[in-house]
C-alpha cells in the first residue's frame, strides 16, 4: 500500500480514517495528548523521511473529519513478510474496551486488504486490551515487551485470495486488449461517500466520471470494494460481463443474439477446482468431489471420492411411449438399475409399464396394469456379472423383448448412452476458445482432457 492518507473498511458508527500528517493537521495533533512521544514523533517525523512508496508509515488516527482517537506506526517484520503494526488509542474517545476492540478489527480487516501480500499481522498494543478476550483463535498472544502486548493475526484469508483474483484480472485484462475489446469497470458494494482519501477525487471531477466507475490500478482494486465488474464486453451479436469478487468467486456470462450461438454463464473460484455452466436447459457442475449434468430429461451425479454414480432418466413421450432409467454405479459395477417402459393415454397419463428391475446382478422383467396389479414375465440371473457393459446388454435384451410384445417401438437406451457427456463435452469445445479467463480456460481443458483420455484408452465412457 501507498504511504497515503486512506479510509478504514466497515464502517459501524464512525469512518475511521489513516491521515498521514501535514500541518493543517495540527489541531488533531494537539488532540492526542495521551499518545507515547515516541509514536507522535513517528507520526510527525515519517512523513518527512519516507517516499509515497515506502512500507514505513505513519498515521493519525481520526474520527469522521476531525477528531484525533490514536496513532499507529506501520512497517514489515525483517523478512518482509510479515506486517508489524504499533498501536495506540486515546482511550477516552471510546465508550469501553469492547468499543476499542471493534475498532481493531476494523483496522485489522482494512489493512489485510491494503497489505494482501503479508502473511501476518503483527499488532504491537500499547492500550490494556485482551484483544484474546474477545477473539482467541484469531488473535495468539505472542509476548509482552516494553509496556506493549504483542498479538499475531493471520492474514490468510487476504493473502491467499487476492492475489489469485488479480493475476486472474491482470491476465484477463492482457487476453481481452490483444482481442481489442473494450469494457466499463464498475465497482459494487462499497460506500462511495469515504472513497476520498484513496483516490483523487479533483481529478476524477475534471473528466466528469462518476465514482462508480474510477479507473483503480489493479493492485488496489479491492483495497476498498467487494466486487468489481467488466460490462459492456460486445461484438456484434453478443454481450458479455465478468464479475470479480474478493472471496475469489468469478462469474463470466455471454447472451447472444445469434439463434445458433450459445449463450451460458460460468461461475468458478480462484481457490478451487471446477467450474458451473448454465447454457440454455442444460446445467453443469464440476468441481473437486462432485459432478453433476442436468437437463430437462436428466440427472446425473458423480460423487468422485467414493467413485459412485447415479443416473435419473425420463424420456420425452413419443408416440404415447417414455422411458424412466435410475440408475447406481459404484467402482463402474451396476449395483441397481431400474427402467420403467410406460404406455401413455393420448392425455398423457400412464397407462401401462413394463418394468426392468435389476439389482445385485438379479433381474426381473414385470407388468404392470393402470389398477397396479404387478404380474413377472420372466428374470434371472446376468452370467457376466454386474458391470456396465453387462448391464447395457441387458437393457437392450428387455427392450426388444418389450417392442416384441407391446408390438411398438420404445427407443433404445443404455446406461452407457446415459453417462458419455457428449453433449456437454461439445459445448466445452465449441466455446473454449471465447473464454478470456485462463483460470476458468485451465479447468474446462482439464475435464476435456480427463474425458478424452477415458476415450482413447477404450473404457466405457464415464464420467470422471
Amino acid at each position: 500500500m501507498k504511504y497515503k492518507s486512506i479510509s478504514l473498511n466497515g464502517t459501524d458508527k464512525y469512518q475511521y480514517s489513516l491521515v498521514k500528517y501535514e500541518k493543517k493537521y495540527n489541531d488533531i495533533i494537539k488532540q492526542l495528548k495521551t499518545i507515547n512521544v515516541d509514536l507522535l514523533n513517528s507520526v510527525l517525523q515519517c512523513p518527512k523521511i519516507y517516499s509515497e512508496e515506502s512500507e514505513h508509515q505513519a498515521y493519525m488516527i481520526v474520527k469522521g473529519d476531525d477528531i484525533g482517537v490514536g496513532a499507529t506506526y506501520i512497517g514489515t517484520s525483517c523478512d518482509e513478510k510479515d506486517l508489524e503494526v504499533t498501536l495506540q488509542l486515546d482511550e477516552e474517545k471510546f465508550d469501553d474496551d469492547l468499543d476499542m476492540y471493534k475498532f481493531i478489527e476494523q483496522l485489522v480487516d482494512s489493512l489485510g486488504r491494503y497489505f494482501y501480500e503479508k502473511n501476518n499481522v503483527y499488532i504491537n498494543l500499547i492500550n490494556k486490551i485482551d484483544l484474546s478476550k474477545y477473539n482467541g483463535f484469531k488473535y495468539k498472544r505472542e509476548y509482552h515487551y516494553m509496556s506493549m502486548d504483542t498479538y499475531c493475526c493471520s492474514n490468510k484469508k487476504y493473502n491467499e485470495i487476492i492475489p489469485l483474483i488479480l493475476k486472474e484480472i491482470k491476465n484477463c485484462e492482457d487476453t481481452l486488449v490483444s482481442w481489442r475489446q473494450t469494457w466499463l469497470q464498475s465497482l459494487e458494494h462499497v460506500d462511495y461517500s469515504d472513497l476520498h482519501y484513496l483516490y483523487d477525487e479533483n481529478h476524477l471531477n475534471e473528466m466528469g466520471i462518476p465514482k462508480k466507475y474510477m479507473d483503480v490500478p489493479i493492485d488496489e482494486m479491492f483495497n476498498k470494494v467487494d466486487t468489481v465488474t467488466w460490462s459492456n464486453i460486445n461484438s456484434k451479436t453478443s454481450k458479455r460481463e465478468i464479475t470479480f469478487n474478493v472471496d475469489g468467486d468469478v462469474r463470466f456470462s455471454k447472451r447472444t443474439k445469434n439463434p445458433n450461438g450459445n449463450s451460458y454463464k460460468f461461475s468458478y473460484n480462484v481457490l478451487r477446482d471446477g467450474f458451473k455452466l448454465k447454457s440454455g436447459e442444460i446445467s453443469f457442475l464440476n468441481s473437486k468431489n462432485n459432478i453433476e449434468v442436468k437437463n430437462p430429461n436428466l440427472e446425473i451425479s458423480k460423487d468422485k471420492e467414493e467413485n459412485k454414480v447415479s443416473i435419473k432418466y425420463i424420456s420425452p413421450v413419443v408416440n404415447n411411449r417414455s422411458l424412466f432409467v435410475q440408475a447406481l454405479i459404484r467402482d463402474n459395477l451396476v449395483e441397481k438399475c431400474y427402467v420403467d417402459y410406460r404406455i401413455h393415454k393420448m392425455n398423457g397419463k400412464i397407462k401401462r409399464m413394463y418394468l426392468l428391475r435389476e439389482n445385485a446382478g438379479n433381474y426381473n422383467v414385470n407388468y404392470r396394469t393402470k389398477k397396479g396389479d404387478v404380474s413377472r414375465i420372466y428374470g434371472g440371473f446376468i452370467p457376466s456379472g454386474k458391470d456396465i457393459e453387462s448391464v447395457n446388454a441387458l437393457m437392450d435384451k428387455t427392450t426388444d423383448a418389450v417392442n416384441y410384445i407391446d408390438e411398438n417401438a420404445f427407443s433404445y437406451t443404455t446406461i452407457s448412452d446415459l453417462i458419455n457427456c457428449v453433449d456437454i463435452i461439445d459445448l466445452l469445445k465449441n466455446i473454449k476458445g471465447e473464454i478470456p479467463l485462463p483460470y476458468l480456460q485451465e479447468q474446462i481443458e482439464n475435464f476435456i482432457s480427463e474425458f478424452e483420455y477415458i476415450k482413447e484408452n477404450g473404457k466405457v465412457k464415464k464420467l470422471q
